[in-house]
Formats: C-alpha cells, structure tokens, sequence
C-alpha cells in the first residue's frame, strides 16, 4: 500500500507532503505524490483550450519538480501527473490505481496558520472519498525524521464509534505510537451562570462525563486483551465553552494525529463528515485522518 500526497496547483506550501512524509515513515510505506490537470469542460477543440490544457500541464510539471526537490531522502517516493475530469476524481483515482492507505491533502489557504480548512477540494473529497483522508493544517510542519507518536480518536460512546475506535487501535499498534481516546463536551454557554437554568445544565454535562468515561474505559479493557495492543493506553474529557475550549483542554504534541469517523447518515465505506466530526476537524491543531464508515 502507499500514501498518497495530493498537490494542486495553487499549493502555496508543504503542509501535504510533510504529513505524508510522516505517515510514510511511520507505516513504512511509500509516497506517491500526484498532481491532478482538470481537463476543459465542455470538451473543445478550440485553439485556446488546447492552449490552456498545455499551460497547466506546464504547471503540473513544475508542481511534481518542486515536491521532487523538497522531498526527504529517507523517504521513497513517486510522482504522477495525472489527467483527469476534475481534480477531486483525479485524487480518488490516483489513491485507488496506488492502492493508497490514506490520501493526504492540505488546507485552504483561507484558514488560520496551525488549523485545518477545507478548501473546494478537499470539501468534496472528504464527502465522497472511499479511502481514509488525512488533513494537514495550514502551514503543517512535522519534526525533522518526525513519525506518529499517538493517536488520538474522537468517541461519542455509539456502537459505530467502538468500531472506530478499534480502527484506531490498529493502526496504532501499526505505527507503534499510543493510543488515546477522546471525547469533547461543549457546555452551553449562560448569560447568568448561577441561574436554575445553568445549574441543571451544568448536571447534565457533568453525568454525560461521568457515563463517557465509564464507557471509554471499558473500550480500552477490551483493547488490552486484543493481540495487537497499542504501546500505550490512556483516555481524556475535553470540556469547555465552544469546539475550540474542548478541543484545546485535551493538550496536544508534536507528532499526535486525530482520527474522526464518518457520519451514519453517509454512503457506506465512503468517508462523508457529520456536523460533530466537520466541527472537530475545523478547531483540531493536529493533523486529521477522516475514516470512511466500514460496511457491517
């Protein structure tokens, strides 16, 4: 299997190629970097379209030379310039012809530096694609040779969670990094928090807490009895005031990455973002791997 490093022409950094590079190391695997050339459409013979295609597969080829030459040596890797309808199908179809473990993209540059922005790409991607999506914040920088350290994965107790979270476990065990599972508890915010009102809400969260975590550490019982366990086991609660409190309270590090699973209400073994999962990713500081939901 390999990893697929998805560049566009409007790439402005190496945020892609640093994730993959990371993954890459950590799985060993190799990288396979593609630039994708949208064909014209409506097809035409017209001289300018003609033109217009020879242009950007010019383009292409200075993209697929910039990445050669960023590239770590301790890395092997491939690069394809790849034509093909869009660039979203092309991606998809370069990642299932590479037989891809993971298709890794950046983020728009219209997001924070250190977050992760979905541009129309990458939009589309993570609502179609039939492999894992990992996301790179804007700006991603990984540590010199760096490779996953821990992996993180967002639980909400459901039964299709737990299969998630045996994903994770997996891959973890695969990569040698620990395992941590998370679940983020965002509490209303109240204009007069001593109120009866905001008091209640306050109880309700607080045996949420309680019963997520009775139910994270009978998740992590049954990984310890699993053959392939994870180098390490630990849980934690992210609580605050907004997406960006919780998120934050969990503390991040240098080579953690956040695993999130795909809604139910998505196609099956396609990765398609639910509103919690879209809001996880939108504030994770880390890289984000976006799991397509597995058939039963």
């Amino acid at each position: 299997m390999t990893v697929v490093a998805g560049c566009t022409l409007k790439d402005s950094g190496n945020a892609a190629l640093e994730l993959a590079a990371m993954l890459a190391r950590s799985t060993g695997e190799d990288v396979v970097v593609a630039v994708v050339v949208a064909a014209a459409w409506p097809p035409s013979t017209e001289r300018v379209d003609a033109d217009y295609r020879t242009y950007l597969t010019r383009r292409g080829e200075q993209v697929i030379a910039q990445a050669r030459e960023w590239m770590p040596a301790d890395v092997d890797a491939t690069f394809v310039l790849h034509h093909a309808a869009s660039i979203p199908t092309g991606l998809v179809e370069v990642a299932q012809q590479h037989d891809a473990s993971v298709l890794v993209l950046g983020s728009s540059e219209s997001g924070g530096l250190g977050q992760v922005a979905l541009g129309s790409v990458a939009e589309r991607i993570v609502h179609s694609s039939p492999v894992p999506v990992a996301l790179a914040p804007r700006g991603y920088q990984a540590e010199p040779g760096g490779r996953i350290r821990r992996v993180t994965v967002a639980f909400n107790g459901t039964s299709q969670d737990r299969a998630l979270v045996r994903s994770a476990a997996d891959y973890s065990a695969r990569t040698s990094s620990s395992l941590r599972v998370a679940s983020f508890s965002v509490r209303p915010k109240m204009v007069f928090a001593t109120t009866l009102a905001g008091a209640g809400e306050d109880l309700v969260v607080d045996e949420w807490s309680r019963q997520t975590s009775k139910v994270i550490n009978e998740e992590l019982d049954h990984l310890r009895g699993l053959p392939d366990v994870p180098s390490r086991l630990e849980s934690v609660i992210g609580e605050g005031h907004g997406w960006r409190e919780a998120i934050g309270q969990a503390r991040w590090s240098m080579g953690d990455i956040l695993v999130v699973g795909s809604s139910s209400h998505g196609p099956l073994a396609s990765v398609f973002l639910g509103s919690r999962a879209s809001k996880i990713l939108r504030y994770a500081p880390v890289p984000v791997v976006a799991l397509p939901r597995a058939r039963r």
